[in-house]
């Protein structure tokens, strides 16, 4: 999850709630929730690669698609680079 400098503490706690939620009715195990403070960095992307592959982990769940990024073209890159580099899908909680 993105958390910038302007993030309500209030909304990042919402969103967990609801990546919990989503993980407890989808059947899921919620493993962890990675945290990227700085923008631009893919410290905590690489993380989660490096931890879905070392579970065996097969999914991922994201509040949207603009946490990963906002441009569409770079979503698009990242959700491939799970799918192809952990052999896990993303499933994005808008609209839920």
């Amino acid at each position: 999850m993105r958390v910038t400098d302007e993030a309500d503490d209030q909304e990042v706690r919402r969103i967990e709630q609801q990546l919990t939620n989503f993980a407890h009715v989808e059947g899921f195990t919620l493993g962890a929730i990675f945290y990227e403070y700085e923008t631009g960095s893919l410290a905590a992307f690489s993380e989660l690669i490096e931890e879905l592959r070392r579970s065996e982990t097969h999914h991922v769940v994201v509040s949207s698609l603009e946490q990963l990024a906002h441009c569409r073209a770079l979503q698009v890159a990242m959700v491939l680079n799970v799918e192809l580099r952990a052999d896990a899908a993303v499933h994005e909680l808008s609209g839920v």
